[in-house]
This record gives structure tokens, sequence and C-alpha cells, in this order.
């Protein structure tokens, strides 16, 4: 069960590898395009959640951490670090399509409903 409210959930998901759930700070910083350093970072200042361990080591001795952070913990950090809110992101959509010729809006809905998998009414 997910923590992100649905319409979030989706609005970064593409940028992530569909099915994976766990994520190194190279992986993550290739998603989001930074540095590794950058990730660790940003780990480290809690400002990306997640696990970190060292299995080897004793308690308290331990050097070299290793780093994982979820899925929808990317998610969160895109979703506080973008400068809109999805729902922003759609209505400046609807607000640039509100002024487009009857032709440019008749291309954008063969690309919707292409892309929606919706049959097109057949021309006359």
């Amino acid at each position: 069960m997910s923590m992100l409210p649905e319409e979030n959930q989706h609005h970064f998901a593409f940028l992530l590898p569909p099915g994976k759930q766990w994520f190194s700070p190279k992986e993550v910083a290739s998603m989001i395009g930074r540095t590794d350093q950058f990730v660790r970072d940003a780990f480290d200042n809690q400002k990306i959640l997640g696990h970190q361990n060292n299995g080897r080591a004793r308690k308290g001795k331990e050097r070299r951490r290793t780093y994982q952070i979820h899925r929808e913990a990317v998610l969160l950090f895109l979703l506080e670090t973008a400068n809109y809110r999805p729902k922003d992101f759609v209505e400046r959509l609807q607000e640039i399509l509100h002024n487009r010729s009857p032709q440019q809006l008749s291309q954008v809905h063969r690309y919707l409903s292409t892309r929606l998998g919706l049959a097109l009414p057949r021309a006359g």
C-alpha cells in the first residue's frame, strides 16, 4: 500500500524502472539527473529517505555504509522538490490547450485516443 496520494503516485513513476522497489544511490542519481554523492548527501540530511547498513562490521565499528532507497522515497523526493503539484501540471496543460486551433486539438485528440487505446470515430 502506497503512502503517496493516488494522483501523485504516477506523476513521476515513469522515471523509475517498472517493478523495481529498491535502488542504490547511483541508480537514484541516474533517475533524477544528479550525482551519487548528491544522493548520499541528501540521504544523510534526510531529504531522501531510506535505509543504511553494514552487515559485516560490528555494531559501532561500521565504516562503509550501504544505502537502500525505496521507490516511494524517490517519488516523495521528486514531489517535494518540484515547484508544482501534479494538479498544477494538468491545469497548465488545460490552459495551453484552451487557445489551440481546432486542427491542433484534433491532432491532440488523435494522440490521446491512441495513447489511451480508444477507438477513433470513422471519417465520413
